[in-house]
């Protein structure tokens, strides 16, 4: 019985550190994204540009919540949380746009979708984080 309550209590204790490093999962997962996205411009690849679209999409989903959003932000910045989530909705939205414009070989449009995203991570970095 003892190493039943030990073992859920080191669940839990894993758990709830997982959960203070979703923003550095996040922002990790997205920056990889955004490399791979612009090696993949770079060197005409379309794999790897979709490849990064993935994992930005999925760092953006891990922080978007305002919930999660909130956790995170110093207490003198807590009333900036729709300048996170506007910029998290701008980057996901971006993002299913650059996937389109690949699927229609639009790679002009598609890059000035990357920039948009890199725009946004700008602005809530600049306004935010006070960068």
């Amino acid at each position: 019985m003892k190493l039943k309550h030990i073992l859920l209590a080191g669940i839990m204790t894993a758990s709830f550190a997982n959960a203070d490093d979703v923003m550095k999962q996040s922002m990790a997962a997205m920056q990889n994204g955004m490399t791979q996205v612009q090696q993949g411009f770079l060197n005409n690849d379309v794999k790897s540009i979709r490849e990064g679209i993935k994992l930005i999409k999925e760092g953006n989903a891990k922080f978007s919540d305002k919930k999660v959003i909130k956790q995170y932000l110093p207490a003198d910045k807590k009333h900036m949380i729709n300048v996170a989530e506007n910029q998290a909705r701008r980057i996901a939205l971006d993002a299913t746009v650059l996937e389109l414009n690949l699927d229609d070989k639009a790679y002009v449009n598609a890059s000035n979708a990357y920039a948009d995203i890199m725009n946004a991570c700008s602005r809530c970095h600049a306004i935010v984080r006070s960068w």
